[in-house]
């Protein structure tokens, strides 16, 4: 009799263990599979609504992005606007260049017309609305357009985050990119607690071992073209100690291809185009 209620007890309390196990599971929140890399919206949703416009930034959040990418540059009274072009004409109905305007001109432009007419009423975002009323929802990847244009342009985006806050956060929810490796340095060394990175072109030889190590000593990713990026590669970033992220991807079986190799982030107009999320 002892053994037959040893036995029933046992088996009790290894039900109880797996009814509670599945519990937590149950209640475990949904997250991004720990391989599966950052879906990144390029300029917002840019596939589907005018790039680097609040609609462009709203539709990114709707379809579940970790980051949103944006392009940063000064107006002419020094406010930091979220536009791509150093000229006006191609995304807007103004015409010049960006940093000859003052901010209160810039926000008077139709930003949203040259996509379709039901963005006629889109505007220049300036930076901080961003911080304000997406970041809540997705991260920002931040590249510095033209820095070179825009003496001072580092010193005054890290003020911004300072304002803000954000330069404290543990999980970052900021990161900062640029063609120029200057610019990246400059702004790594004013606030080094947030991620940068360095944008590359295709280069058809790759890139040097000597180059990785070079840009180790300050940058946490690198964000290579698409065509540029192969599984060797990923692996020699990642034996650098850097993250490899891959722009700008708009095919789903080449997004697909890049989730399969684990990269750490790859960036896209249509972020509808990756897999949904595991849980």
């Amino acid at each position: 009799m002892k053994l037959v209620f040893l036995i029933s007890m046992c088996s009790l309390i290894v039900l109880i263990l797996f009814i509670a196990g599945k519990g937590r599971e149950t209640n475990r929140k949904p997250g991004r599979h720990p391989h599966a890399p950052l879906k990144i919206a390029h300029r917002g949703a840019a596939g589907h609504c005018p790039e680097n416009t609040m609609s462009a930034f709203k539709k990114a959040v709707e379809l579940g992005v970790d980051f949103i990418e944006i392009d940063v540059q000064l107006s002419r009274d020094g406010r930091l606007v979220v536009i791509h072009d150093t000229t006006l004409e191609r995304t807007t109905d103004g015409s010049g260049n960006v940093r000859d305007h003052d901010f209160c001109d810039l926000r008077k432009l139709d930003a949203g017309s040259w996509f379709h007419s039901d963005f006629k009423d889109e505007k220049i975002p300036a930076f901080e609305e961003l911080l304000e009323q997406i970041l809540p929802h997705a991260g920002i990847l931040i590249e510095l357009k033209h820095p070179s244009l825009y003496p001072g342009i580092e010193k005054r985006l890290a003020f911004e985050i300072v304002k803000h806050n954000l330069h404290l956060e543990k999980d970052p929810r900021l990161m900062v990119q640029s063609f120029d490796i200057a610019a990246v340095k400059r702004f790594q060394s004013l606030i080094p607690s947030l991620p940068a990175g360095v944008l590359i072109k295709h280069h058809p030889m790759g890139i040097s071992n000597k180059k990785l190590n070079e840009l180790s000593s300050f940058a946490q990713f690198v964000n290579l073209k698409q065509t540029m990026m192969t599984l060797k590669l990923k692996k020699k970033i990642h034996a650098h100690g850097m993250k490899a992220f891959t722009w700008t991807v708009n095919n789903q079986k080449k997004i697909q291809r890049f989730e399969l190799m684990k990269l750490d982030g790859v960036t896209t107009d249509y972020p509808d185009l990756f897999r949904k999320k595991r849980r």
